[in-house]
């Protein structure tokens, strides 16, 4: 579960911030994670409820999650677009996207994988 390991990463980040900072309180983290990232957010949720829990400086802090499109390229058809819902197959290894205009599985994710801490409220 790389939810725990993620929750953990964007509370140190944030509470490193507010200390740097000298603030005594973070009253909301807003992320912004791709629709690419694979991030199960009911996990993520109660592992960031968990960790917050540990500390007086986020211990009542909110979570605010914003899901981004993403972006695939078919190197068979060339299509290049944003892709706001998709089905998901999944091998052993890793998931794999189908092409919505040719449906070809030939394609590279652009972009959507991406994990951002786009604001703390203090």
């Amino acid at each position: 579960m790389h939810e725990f390991s993620l929750a953990q990463s964007v509370l140190e980040t944030t509470m490193s911030i507010a200390q740097e900072r000298s603030v005594e309180r973070i009253r909301k983290v807003i992320l912004k994670f791709g629709i690419f990232a694979l991030v199960q957010e009911d996990q993520f949720r109660f592992c960031f409820d968990l960790i917050k829990a540990d500390s007086d400086l986020t211990a009542k802090s909110e979570l605010e999650i914003i899901w981004t499109p993403g972006e695939l390229e078919c190197e068979s058809c060339t299509f290049e677009g944003k892709i706001e819902d998709f089905s998901q197959e999944h091998n052993e290894l890793a998931p794999f996207f189908q092409c919505p205009n040719c449906k070809s599985y030939s394609t590279r994710i652009i972009s959507g994988t991406e994990t951002i801490i786009d604001s703390i409220i203090v």
